[in-house]
């Protein structure tokens, strides 16, 4: 549902930025964190120290934000006509304002991960794909490949982390990840098609968001990774909870 212009203007300044970094998808890129963490980890199923763990979470969520930030800027024109209640549309915040945070929110993550020891060609890597994905995405169908590159890239970076290797089962998560993801973007992007049953597709897609923490507990648990499924589990509701709370989509 569209908000009214009167309930977009009434939102605090915090709230309008969460809503620009989607802040309601973050439970899954935590999840995501966990999963290829533990699922890289020399021992398959190992937890993470708490510090790294921390951090990753962090500089996943910097990253996620940075990208979909400099999505509504790249998108600033289309949302005009199509999601004229979205902040820079409505001009609660200014189109470079949001800019600059967002690369400032991207380079942050992205540096995070290479001062905890991650390669500096897969968070380049992982940078390029989010530029591209947000630069391409409303002029070209096959960008759903690049979206769900962005989840994957993150997953590649971690596992490049110091002690940590990809085995089998880890690239196995990243191929049925991948696949959930480029599904789930083929469907919203026919939210925007005439005649598509938009708010139907819009729940839909909103549903997938947060149910890819199950994608990620089902690796775990064929790990046997029980304790680090759990908590991949119980971001599926947070998530749902964070989507109302933070209106992400």
């Amino acid at each position: 549902m569209i908000e009214s212009a009167s309930s977009a203007a009434q939102r605090s300044p915090a709230r309008l930025w969460l809503d620009l970094a989607r802040a309601g998808n973050f439970p899954s890129v935590w999840s995501n964190v966990l999963a290829a963490l533990v699922l890289s980890a020399p021992v398959v199923g190992t937890w993470p120290t708490p510090g790294l763990f921390a951090l990753t979470l962090f500089a996943g969520s910097l990253a996620y934000a940075g990208g979909t930030t400099l999505n509504d800027v790249f998108d600033a024109g289309f949302d005009r006509q199509h999601r004229p209640e979205r902040a820079i549309p409505r001009g609660l915040i200014a189109r470079s304002t949001a800019g600059w945070v967002g690369s400032l929110q991207l380079a942050l993550g992205l540096g995070l991960l290479v001062f905890l020891g991650a390669s500096p060609l897969a968070a380049a890597g992982l940078g390029a794909v989010i530029l591209l994905y947000d630069w391409l995405h409303k002029r070209w169908t096959g960008s759903v490949l690049l979206m769900a590159g962005c989840r994957v890239m993150l997953a590649v970076t971690l596992a490049t982390l110091p002690g940590q290797t990809m085995s089998r089962l880890f690239i196995a998560w990243l191929v049925v990840l991948f696949v959930y993801i480029v599904v789930l973007s083929l469907l919203a992007r026919r939210e925007y098609h005439p005649g598509a049953p938009a708010e139907k597709l819009g729940k839909i897609v909103r549903k997938m968001l947060a149910f890819i923490p199950f994608v990620d507990a089902v690796a775990l648990l064929m790990s046997a990774a029980w304790i680090p499924a759990v908590c991949c589990a119980v971001a599926l509701p947070l998530g749902k909870w964070a989507q109302r709370k933070a209106a992400s989509s």
